[in-house]
């Protein structure tokens, strides 16, 4: 489909997961104006230094007693219900394992976790700040066997602290959620008519028809939803110990097993053993929290559909956001890589591959 044949804006502000797309330009909030809110609001003598973010904005802090922090300026549109869902989902995690690296929120002069500001244009932005976790982003790393056990093992553990957890904002309609993957068909004319769009088409059509069906009767909860590769730090001396899971932006109510096909996505673009890769961290996780069969049955079908989504969303929104294409497109390769691997492989070996790896064969 041509840029003349897309689907007029109105079409995707009636669909309200596809509205999400449209939102508002991030906050637009500068150097000196953030310095102001970490010394007036939390009392922090700092410097900072902006991070590339897609729907809010970041600045990396350093204070003069040389304490790291993140500033998190949410974007305007994000409805307060959504932020305070993340903000005690995080302390909620801390409380169940303090040993989960996750960041610590820091709480303001009147001991609040998140305050509002108003922005320059007049909007307003809720503003968090939280501890600054050190090590090497895990993409920066080659990834080895105990690496992909390390995830699935951290994935799990954060999966089983939030368990119990529960908030009104916990049931939003996501579109990072892929159990909603059918509702990408209207960006779908943001593909090419090549291999790869024919089989993200393929893949789109089969998830509606045979997958959607079978999620409501797996188990559900609030899960992180968007351990990849940038949201994973390691240590660089041993990069099979995690020290860092951060952005919780994505964390939603959602299939058990959406959060582990995510996880796994990420390493679906192996070049020699993409299923060997994925049966690793799987079988990690199973250690942790045992998975049900239902779950490993349908668990090929999810990895695609999340690569399916990832691809669509961000071929859709470079086009939409050009100024910042590359930030969006940071995941976009390797997907495209996986959809060629994994996606390519038979279902049926796949899930055979997967039930022995969790000891179910």
């Amino acid at each position: 489909m041509s840029d003349a044949e897309s689907p007029s804006l109105s079409v995707l502000e009636r669909d309200p997961i596809l509205a999400g797309l449209l939102a508002s330009k991030p906050p637009r909030m500068t150097p000196s104006e953030a310095v102001g809110v970490l010394a007036g609001r939390y009392g922090i003598d700092a410097t900072v230094c902006e991070v590339a973010c897609e729907r809010d904005q970041n600045f990396h802090v350093v204070a003069s007693d040389r304490r790291e922090y993140v500033l998190k300026i949410s974007n305007p549109e994000e409805p307060r219900i959504t932020t305070d869902f993340q903000t005690q989902g995080i302390l909620w995690i801390e409380r169940a394992d303090p040993g989960i690296p996750v960041p610590k929120l820091v709480p303001t002069r009147e001991g609040h976790y998140q305050t509002v500001v108003t922005l320059a244009d007049g909007r307003q932005s809720m503003v968090r700040v939280l501890t600054w976790l050190q090590g090497t982003p895990l993409y920066k790393v080659a990834i080895n066997p105990a690496i992909e056990e390390a995830i699935g093992t951290v994935l799990a553990r954060i999966g089983r602290a939030l368990r119990d957890f529960t908030h009104e904002g916990a049931r939003q309609d996501l579109l990072w959620d892929i159990r909603h993957a059918s509702r990408l068909k209207p960006l779908l004319y943001a593909l090419p008519t090549d291999a790869l769009g024919i089989a993200v088409r393929d893949e789109l059509e089969r998830f509606e028809v045979k997958t959607r069906p079978k999620l409501e009767a797996l188990r559900h909860q609030v899960v992180h939803n968007d351990l990849n590769h940038h949201n994973l730090m390691v240590d660089p001396g041993e990069t099979a110990r995690i020290t860092g899971v951060i952005d919780f932006g994505d964390m939603v109510e959602t299939c058990l097993a959406v959060d582990v096909a995510v996880a796994a996505s990420y390493l679906a673009d192996h070049p020699e053993d993409a299923l060997g890769s994925v049966a690793r961290m799987i079988a990690a996780y199973h250690r942790v929290t045992p998975l049900q069969r239902a779950e490993i049955e349908v668990m090929r079908d999810l990895i695609v559909a999340r690569l399916v989504t990832s691809i669509t969303i961000t071929e859709w929104r470079a086009r939409r956001y050009p100024e910042n294409a590359t930030y969006i497109l940071r995941n976009n390769g390797p997907a495209k890589l996986a959809m060629s691997r994994f996606a390519a492989l038979d279902r049926n070996h796949v899930t055979g591959r997967l039930l022995r790896a969790c000891e179910m064969e």
